[in-house]
């Protein structure tokens, strides 16, 4: 008993890498084993060259691992990257021209990309404002002065006798004509104004995907001016895009920056453009229903919320708009009816005034009917 409880491989080497037994690396035990993990570790030893290398060996365990498990990932074997030999001759020639044309197809793209850049990086920067607080607003002489007096000054301690010839009515006579010198300078030098961005692109020569390309892009700089809470910069954006190729997908965009800046006109053109090119459109018909309700068209701003209810049904911003403009409607015509008659009762008062007749019973009957005078 106690001989069977030592462990089999006391007495004998270990492989450095899981120790194993140096006795398990042999043909009779490999062939007999039906551990599969163990004899993995055993392949993977083989295959390092730690212990020797042994080539007969490892394929004989290489084989036994894939009689018990086929699927073993200790068999998987790295393969070398293919090469021209590897392919057939007419494979290698397909492969090559489709490399040619994605590379010259890839290169046509970056031509087209810095044609497309309206631009130089110089020109950007003599456009850009100058940074607040900056004196690069002033003259390029005043600069080199500012500069030069910087550097001409020098931390150099006073002496004592010095404070005492310091006059403070001169001192403060000087910062007062400083201030006033600045103030007068700051009405000759204003701040340069922001580039005119054109609101027409020449689309002369651009094939179509020139124009999809350049259309998109000036929508997305729209959607960006948009984000920021710049609305006229976005309509000019979305007006460029338009200028390229006309969507109904950037009128709808502009009709929302227009309505954000209260272009109640603009904003029903775009709508209706939209409308347009397709008739059952449920953004413009919001748009359009909040363009008529500002300019007081109820009971239209109420046929376009019931056009989007008849295809959503389940709109709830619709119904809410759609309940708030029926009871404005509701709210406004009790109030037309008696200014009607008031306005008739004053015109038969100042017809009996005229004719002098009957001047005490018109009093009374206009006391009786004070409440219709409102």
């Amino acid at each position: 008993m106690g001989d069977e409880s030592v462990p089999y491989f006391l007495g004998e080497g270990t492989t450095k890498t899981y120790q194993i037994p140096i006795s398990h690396l042999d043909y009779k035990f490999i062939e007999k084993c039906t551990d599969v993990k163990h004899l993995e570790k055993i392949l993977r030893v083989l295959r390092s060259g730690e212990e020797g290398c042994y080539p007969d060996l490892t394929l004989v365990c290489e084989k036994r691992i894939e009689h018990l498990d086929p699927r073993s990932r200790a068999l998987r074997k790295d393969k070398p990257p293919a090469t021209a030999s590897d392919f057939t001759a007419g494979e290698w020639q397909a492969i090559n021209s489709e490399l040619m044309n994605w590379l010259t197809e890839m290169n046509e793209d970056d031509r087209k990309s810095q044609l497309l850049r309206t631009d130089t990086p110089n020109e950007r920067q003599d456009n850009l404002p100058p940074v607040r607080c900056s004196s690069s607003c002033l003259p390029t002489n005043q600069n080199k002065k500012l500069q030069n007096k910087q550097r001409s000054k020098k931390n150099i301690p006073r002496d004592y006798s010095e404070w005492d010839k310091f006059d403070v009515e001169k001192e403060c006579s000087k910062i007062d004509e400083d201030c006033e010198e600045s103030n007068s300078k700051a009405r000759f030098f204003s701040r340069p104004s922001l580039p005119i961005i054109e609101k027409k692109i020449d689309t002369t020569g651009m094939t179509n995907r020139d124009k999809i390309i350049i259309a998109t892009r000036e929508k997305e700089k729209g959607n960006e001016a948009f984000a920021s809470g710049d609305y006229v910069e976005a309509v000019t954006y979305y007006t460029r895009s338009l200028s390229v190729i006309p969507t109904a997908a950037v009128y709808n965009n502009k009709a929302q920056a227009e309505i954000k800046l209260q272009d109640w006109d603009n904003a029903l053109e775009d709508c209706e453009k939209v409308l347009d090119m397709e008739p059952g459109n449920i953004k413009a018909l919001m748009r359009r229903a909040t363009v008529h309700s500002h300019l007081q068209n109820y009971q239209t701003a109420i046929e376009d919320l019931n056009k989007v209810l008849s295809v959503e049904p389940k709109n709830t911003n619709a119904k809410k708009r759609l309940l708030e403009l029926e009871e404005k409607l509701k709210s406004l015509k009790p109030v037309s009816e008696p200014q009607g008659k008031g306005k008739k009762i004053l015109i038969q008062e100042i017809e009996d005034a005229e004719s002098g007749e009957g001047r005490g019973e018109n009093t009374e009957e206009c006391e009786r009917r004070g409440g219709e005078w409102a």
